[in-house]
């Protein structure tokens, strides 16, 4: 019987631990199914280590720039070729793309009397035409594009501009950063958001496609997502530079590093409801993905300025 009854815990311990690996793999499988995973074959296009810093919303091209965020260059996918949009520094810093793809709006930055200073500019992609939609501040908090309307947070004020045709005034807020605190402007009235608390360090700020929930970073804590007024605070936990898939699923990093540099990371998703899957293996460090879930793709970098593209369906 002693014999029977070791034999018995051995097998039960084996089955647990086998229940709890399917169980793990169940948790992870059902968000997304990987297809492949392609290397983009880049010339030297930026100054520095290549870093994809957009993915159009159609999957047709991307946005590069050095790590230093320096220099903005369009990629297109089908031709594999390069188009320099602008030299300047801190141009691949705050960069959106309008849902046709036409539009490419970014934050340039400048110094006068060893200040810093950014303005906002717009690319018409198909005119090659530029034009400043804010002159250099001191105070630029957020940019974002509503369609093809440009909406820029500075000093506090909103400031909507359309690129082409009529300003459809959508009543979307508009999330915005300011020494490290985050903020919300609605109806015009820009107010201090910190679901986590006022003593927090808040970064990568961004608002759910439909608008009712905000994704963002605690330092030191992780990601959350809330409601748009603060409320059913759902931590997602370890995700750096989180981004919003679709409604109910992110994408972000799950990195280590060494305070100096990132020594091991990969590209994850994860869903409100607590499953998350890895995407990426160990044999590469992936890094900062920017999703289109559009064209059922992620575009990923590495520190040493290698490109990839994750497919899915």
């Amino acid at each position: 019987m002693i014999i029977n009854r070791l034999i018995y815990r051995k097998i039960m311990k084996k089955s647990i631990i086998l229940l709890a690996f399917f169980s793990a793999l169940a948790v992870q499988a059902q968000i997304m199914n990987v297809t492949t995973i392609e290397r983009i074959e880049l010339p030297q296009v930026v100054d520095g280590p290549t870093l994809a810093v957009a993915l159009s919303p159609q999957g047709d091209y991307l946005l590069l720039s050095s790590d230093t965020k320096q220099g903005l260059v369009k990629w297109d996918l089908s031709t594999s070729t390069a188009t320099i949009l602008t030299s300047d520094a801190g141009t691949g810093s705050d960069v959106c793309i309008s849902e046709d793809g036409r539009h490419v709006v970014y934050g340039q930055v400048s110094y006068k009397d060893r200040r810093r200073h950014e303005s906002v500019k717009a690319i018409d992609l198909e005119t090659g035409k530029t034009k400043t939609l804010l002159k250099p501040s001191r105070n630029l908090h957020a940019i974002q594009l509503e369609k093809s309307t440009a909406v820029v947070v500075a000093d506090g004020q909103l400031k909507r501009q359309a690129l082409e045709g009529k300003d459809a005034q959508s009543s979307r807020p508009v999330l915005s950063h300011h020494h490290l605190k985050l903020y919300i402007t609605r109806d015009g009235m820009t107010t201090a958001f910190a679901p986590n608390g006022s003593d927090e360090r808040y970064i990568w700020a961004s608002l759910s496609p439909d608008a009712t929930r905000v994704l963002y970073y605690v330092s030191g804590h992780g990601a959350f997502v809330c409601d748009i007024d603060g409320g059913n605070l759902t931590a997602m936990g370890n995700i750096t530079a989180p981004k919003w898939w679709d409604n109910n699923t992110v994408v972000g990093m799950d990195e280590i590093d060494d305070e100096y540099s990132i020594v091991s990371s990969r590209i994850v998703a994860c869903t409100l409801d607590g499953r998350r899957q890895t995407l990426t293996g160990d044999d590469v460090i992936a890094t900062y993905p920017q999703p289109s879930s559009a064209a059922g793709t992620i575009a990923f970098s590495t520190p040493d300025g290698k490109v990839y593209l994750i497919h899915v369906n």
